[in-house]
């Protein structure tokens, strides 16, 4: 009878101390589980899309993000000299722009980019009559200004505000009104190297040209004929891609620029070049920095990209 009440003994406690080895063994598996927030955040991080080369302007850098909207060109231009943001308090400009059906610019608005988002800065107006547009500005606080561009087939001829002639043909020329200055770049793309030729009277003032480090970016150099160490002139290193997006940063012996453009190619690229790239000229404020992009974009219609 004892023999059987230590049977029955040891088998309880047999089973008791497996019990407790189990009830632990759960308590365990607990401590070891992984977080659902931590398998999240790494896949969240294999998932994000590189960015594509080239300066990107429009990132968050302790602002709001730019980002494309309703309308049909993004023009986020940023100064890169040493000293702006100081000057002004800001040192990028937004410009979005419309189009109409067939291509050609229609007006838009310029904002300052600003840690509490975008402050509009100039609102911009085309009107057309016959052979003649207008171009209006409306600045907050500021005198207003009118342009008026007579087109006559591969040239515009501008009044008003600003003066000067425009003529497309196998390059792309801005001259004052008087002739006595001329800036020409090549637009034919029978030459690759797209040359550049800027003009004061009959004298040579500077000579620019492309060149194709490798595929998708293009790269401008303008410079003095005597200076041979390129000095004085800049540079542009411009990334291009198929559906049209520009992203180009712009280095003279200071930094000047970095731009992202989208929507620009396509407008670059129809029926109504010539005229959206006057207006883009006006609109952005006439500048040597921009004028051989406009060339370039001219150059590259019909190749898809």
């Amino acid at each position: 009878m004892k023999k059987n009440r230590f049977r029955f003994g040891f088998a309880i406690l047999l089973f008791g101390m497996m019990a407790i080895f189990m009830l632990a063994s759960c308590k365990q598996a607990k401590v070891v589980e992984k977080p659902i927030e931590t398998v999240s955040a790494q896949t969240n991080v294999e998932q994000k899309t590189p960015l594509a080369p080239g300066p990107h302007p429009e990132a968050a850098m302790g602002v709001p993000e730019v980002s494309k909207q309703n309308e049909n060109i993004l023009l986020v231009y940023r100064h890169t000299g040493s000293g702006y943001a100081e000057a002004y308090g800001f040192d990028t400009y937004i410009f979005r722009l419309l189009a109409d059906g067939s291509g050609q610019i229609t007006g838009g608005i310029a904002y300052q980019r600003t840690i509490g988002g975008e402050l509009e800065a100039v609102r911009y107006n085309t009107s057309l009559s016959g052979d003649e547009m207008s171009l209006t500005t409306s600045v907050p606080g500021q005198k207003s200004w009118t342009d008026t561009l007579k087109v006559k087939e591969n040239r515009i001829d501008v009044s008003g505000a600003h003066k000067m002639t425009v003529i497309l043909d196998k390059a792309l020329a801005f001259s004052s009104s008087d002739g006595s200055y001329r800036e020409s770049y090549s637009v034919d793309p029978a030459q690759k190297d797209l040359p550049a030729e800027i003009k004061k009277g009959n004298s040579v003032m500077e000579k620019g040209a492309w060149s194709y480090p490798e595929s998708g970016k293009a790269v401008y150099v303008q410079t003095k004929p005597e200076d041979t160490q390129n000095a004085e002139g800049f540079q542009i290193s411009l990334w291009y891609q198929d559906k049209g997006d520009f992203r180009f940063a712009t280095e003279g012996p200071e930094p000047v620029n970095e731009v992202y453009a989208a929507g620009l190619a396509s407008v670059l690229a129809g029926d109504h070049a010539l005229v959206n790239v006057v207006l883009l000229d006006l609109m952005l404020g006439e500048s040597r920095y921009m004028r051989p992009v406009y060339a370039f974009g001219i150059s590259r219609r019909g190749t898809g990209k």
